[in-house]
């Protein structure tokens, strides 16, 4: 290569002064500028993670043709780039996972913008908007990868557990490991098993009260979680022949009911055990009452044996009577022939007393569970979130209350900067009105975050129930306790959310790490509450259904069903999973 270049007839070694010259005499005959490309055009390049820089042209007789396409829907028409999100997609024009649009008023230019976070794809279009919301496209970039804010996307407090076959499993908190080994280590109900209940009542066969809610709710959800259940339960007037109830299977028996107790159920006993015979063998049985458990071949296989009271109890103080004897043994007698028990709390300690068995296999258990209602019935997160102007996947953290300085939302809205550098898809909704409205939305918009903020004025009553139960947390930031805030608190308890609280705030009301989180009242302490919610989804799920439980004391049907399947893996090892 020549160690010199010819400059106005003179040949001059390369040096910095003679380069700087070749420049200077290119960029003055501007051949850029002279340059006119035959079609319009958009190009992006990024600059950093969440800044990109965007240039277009747009070619007058391009638009002077579609003028003439469109007549009068060109009217009012504005020029824009509009700038899609395409992370990880084909884009087709139609499915970007969002999109904005940047105003511009030449047919060439440049100019920068934000991107509410790093690590996406992006891809732009420069043309026209009519008035009627149409989007004509004049040109269309390159695709152009936005590189992620860090070194890792992996910010949280995630973790992946491998065993010694190389198998990856996720868990949730890296710091909650010895937890998650335990509980992995307990043993699992294999799936599909065949499950046989024996109640005389049922709603399926028409009755109401405790035990036939129990005995068909029950039987419910352990069908949706995937078993067999077949319920054989006494004939009625309206209950004649098999049928399907909630997905279990209800068949009728034969049984005499007799003056004495103690009959009826050795027919009982006849009935089930003559019907069992058009049946393949079950699995696991379960006994709802001492009146359904007579027959002497229930502890052949494993048995479950649920009761709300004993004979004792129902005695009371009166002097026992010869039945009372017979039906306090018949009680006893299927106790000790049983592994595994259930009463409710209050009835466990009298039981142990009263039949004569090892305590260990008599559990405490929640019999009455709760029906589903407008905190429980099922919902669709993803349209909830759509209504309130977040994506599905978004995770929400909702604040109720007034919107004044002693209530502490812009402590939030300084924490969101850092908060969404750790957590791109956290997203906030403010509900309430208040004096710092306009202030909260300038603020917002200042730091760049007003995408993640939505404001939403006052809402109550089933739409409020509705966002609460898609949020992730009900947040309260308070500097100072303001009215009805324990309200606010109450209905994150009911929609089973955990609670982000200060010292100031009804701190009282939340107990740090079990129902909620604990923090101070300033942008830090806020980033690292935020980061506890959002960096552990599990733990924070468990911190709400912790809340909802003290909120009323009952279960819903399906925990009522989950833990019944835990109690039958930890008592019948014949019924767990094997280890691979």
């Amino acid at each position: 290569m020549s160690s010199s270049t010819v400059v106005s007839g003179h040949r001059m070694p390369f040096t910095q002064e003679s380069l700087r010259e070749c420049a200077w005499n290119i960029g003055e005959k501007g051949p850029a500028l002279s340059y006119v490309p035959p079609d319009s055009h958009t190009a992006i390049a990024f600059v950093h993670p969440r800044q990109g820089f965007v240039h277009w042209r747009i070619k007058q007789d391009w638009i002077d043709r579609i003028a003439r396409e469109k007549g009068n829907g060109w009217h009012r028409s504005r020029m824009v780039v509009r700038v899609y999100d395409v992370t990880n997609i084909i884009f087709t024009g139609l499915n970007a996972h969002r999109f904005f649009d940047l105003s511009i008023n030449s047919l060439t230019g440049q100019l920068f913008f934000g991107l509410p976070q790093g690590g996406t794809s992006q891809l732009a279009e420069a043309g026209f908007v009519l008035a009627n919301g149409e989007f004509i496209a004049a040109a269309r970039s390159q695709t152009v990868q936005f590189p992620p804010d860090g070194v890792s996307s992996r910010t949280d407090h995630a973790a992946l557990m491998v065993d010694e076959k190389l198998r990856v499993e996720t868990v949730a908190n890296l710091w909650e490991q010895e937890a998650f080994l335990t509980e992995r280590k307990k043993p699992k109900l294999r799936r599909g098993l065949r499950v046989a209940m024996f109640a005389f009542e049922s709603e399926a066969s028409g009755q109401t009260g405790t035990l036939a809610t129990f005995v068909s709710q029950l039987a419910k959800e352990v069908h949706a979680q995937g078993h067999s259940v077949h319920v054989f339960v006494p004939k009625r007037e309206n209950f004649l022949q098999s049928c399907e109830y909630q997905g279990a299977m209800y068949h009728p028996l034969e049984v005499r009911f007799n003056n004495s107790p103690i009959e009826t159920a050795q027919s009982f006993a006849r009935a089930a055990e003559s019907r069992l015979k058009d049946f393949p063998d079950f699995d696991l049985y379960h006994v709802h009452e001492w009146m359904a458990g007579l027959a002497p071949w229930l502890g052949t296989r494993p048995t479950v044996f649920s009761i709300t009271s004993t004979e004792g109890l129902r005695r009371g103080k009166a002097e026992p009577s010869l039945l009372s004897v017979e039906i306090q043994k018949a009680e006893r007698d299927i106790a000790l022939t049983i592994d595994c028990i259930l009463t409710p709390d209050w009835l466990r300690d009298r039981a142990v007393q009263e039949l004569g068995v090892d305590g260990r296999r008599i559990h405490a258990f929640p019999m009455e569970g709760r029906l589903p209602n407008e905190w429980e019935a099922p919902l669709d997160i993803g349209k909830v979130k759509a209504e309130i102007g977040f994506g599905p996947l978004d995770r929400v953290i909702t604040y109720v209350g007034p919107i004044e300085h002693a209530c502490g939302m812009d402590i939030v809205i300084e924490a969101l900067p850092t908060a969404l550098g750790r957590h791109g898809s956290l997203r906030v909704a403010v509900v309430g009105l208040g004096q710092m409205h306009g202030h909260l939305q300038s603020r917002a918009n200042d730091l760049r975050v007003a995408h993640a903020v939505h404001l939403l004025g006052h809402v109550q009553g089933p739409q409020l129930t509705r966002i609460l139960r898609a949020s992730e947390a009900v947040i309260l930031p308070a500097r100072h306790r303001f009215h009805h805030d324990e309200q606010i608190v109450s209905l994150a308890r009911k929609a089973g959310k955990a609670v982000i609280t200060t010292h100031g705030g009804p701190a009282h009301l939340v107990q740090h790490e079990k129902t909620g989180i604990i923090t101070y009242d300033n942008p830090g302490s806020m980033v690292w509450a935020l980061d506890r919610i959002m960096g552990d989804p599990k733990n924070t799920e468990r911190m709400g259904q912790e809340g909802k439980r003290s909120e009323d004391g009952t279960h819903s049907w399906s925990e009522v069903a989950r833990r019944y399947l835990v109690l039958c893996a930890e008592n019948f090892a014949e019924l767990a999973e094997k280890a691979n």
